[in-house]
């Protein structure tokens, strides 16, 4: 059997991967079969899209919901969610595939689970109104429900992308208003302000209308449980370095897979990790994220570039006068350029001050600052 990494921080893990979590899906799930509409947020590579998979796997389990799940990420126009939610029912199998096919094909607009259906119309016919198939695409939980007996579960991910799409949420409410009986919706997404505006500005479409669930960092209990169980079932230790991964991770859940998966890689079977072994994994951890960092970087304004060095430099007081003063920036600026930076999800509040919330963007501003060499000139 070959020796393969355990540890997944580039993709969503499959469900009986994902840690943790087993709080937030019983919660969804009760409000989902409660009729609810709920808001999922958090941080970006906090694990929602994982969250929503195995959440959805548990209700195609149950089989009392019909679980839908629609990736919204980049959508630009009418003619995408048209696009994307056909591919998300065209996941569907067994009888309930069945029964949708049946309702599309009433709906005398090409509307179908496998090729070609719209998707494939709209790709080659771009003048084609997206609207038509659109609303029929939308009325599809009600009639599906109707059918079948069942609620249906529809999860949108990536859901603050809609806000470049021009009155979906209008045309999204005019639909959801009427479904409370027959389908339950996930509000999926990780850009802290725009979900804040869709959600709650008044005036818009959905303000008031879905439950706020944020996921927060993970315990530090549960992040070594299942660092530890996985070096164990391929025949390696992580015991002596597992503080040092839990203090740099600080409960991020895909930085701590990222650290576990670099560990790995330094150890064969049946070795234990040492000191040297953690920071070769590190500096090489530094180097991987670091182009990433420095593009990040290059693309925040100069005081939000400010307020994060203040906070890097001067965790404890980011706001006094010392702080500023090393970083040339007055107080008004730094408060307004972190309210920036939250909308953004690059900072968050943490025990009454702002805290990365990345801690490795954390570790490469501190390298940059103290001149540590972070990309072509560390290990790899």
């Amino acid at each position: 059997m070959p020796d393969v990494n355990p540890f997944v921080y580039s993709r969503p893990v499959a469900p009986e991967d994902v840690l943790d979590r087993e709080p937030e899906i019983r919660q969804l799930l009760s409000l989902a079969a409660g009729g609810h509409f709920v808001r999922l947020y958090a941080p970006r590579r906090f694990g929602k899209t994982s969250l929503l998979r195995k959440t959805l796997a548990e209700a195609e389990r149950s089989r009392e919901l019909v679980p839908v799940l629609v990736d919204l990420y980049g959508v630009l126009s009418y003619a995408d969610v048209t696009i994307r939610i056909e591919r998300a029912y065209a996941q569907l199998g067994g009888p309930i595939r069945r029964t949708i096919e049946s309702i599309l094909r009433t709906s005398g607009l090409g509307l179908s689970l496998g090729a070609p259906g719209i998707s494939v119309k709209l790709q080659l016919e771009p003048r084609t109104d997206p609207l038509p198939a659109l609303h029929a695409l939308l009325d599809l939980p009600q009639r599906v429900a109707e059918r079948s007996g069942k609620r249906v579960l529809v999860a949108l991910d990536e859901f603050q992308d809609i806000g470049k799409v021009q009155d979906f949420d209008k045309l999204l409410r005019s639909h959801i208003q009427h479904q409370g009986e027959s389908a339950s919706y996930i509000f999926s997404g990780s850009e802290p302000g725009m979900m804040r505006e869709l959600f709650d500005v008044k005036g818009r479409p959905l303000y008031g209308q879905a439950e706020p669930l944020r996921l927060g960092r993970l315990p530090e209990a549960d992040v070594a449980a299942y660092v530890e169980e996985r070096f164990a079932r391929t025949k390696r230790s992580a015991a002596p370095m597992l503080d040092a991964l839990l203090a740099t991770a600080q409960g991020h859940p895909q930085r701590a897979m990222l650290l576990a998966h670099r560990l790995w890689d330094e150890l064969a079977p049946r070795q234990t990790a040492n000191e040297d072994d953690w920071q070769t994994a590190l500096a090489r951890t530094r180097a991987q994220v670091a182009p990433e960092f420095d593009a990040l970087w290059r693309g925040l304004e100069a005081n939000e570039q400010r307020a994060l060095r203040a906070i890097a430099l001067f965790p404890e007081a980011p706001y006094g006068a010392r702080a500023l003063g090393a970083v040339d920036l007055k107080k008004s600026g730094a408060h307004y350029a972190v309210r920036s930076l939250r909308e953004k999800g690059e900072l968050e509040e943490e025990g009454g001050r702002a805290v990365f919330v990345d801690p490795l963007f954390e570790l490469w501003l501190r390298d940059v600052q103290g001149g540590t060499p972070s990309g072509d000139d560390a290990p790899v």
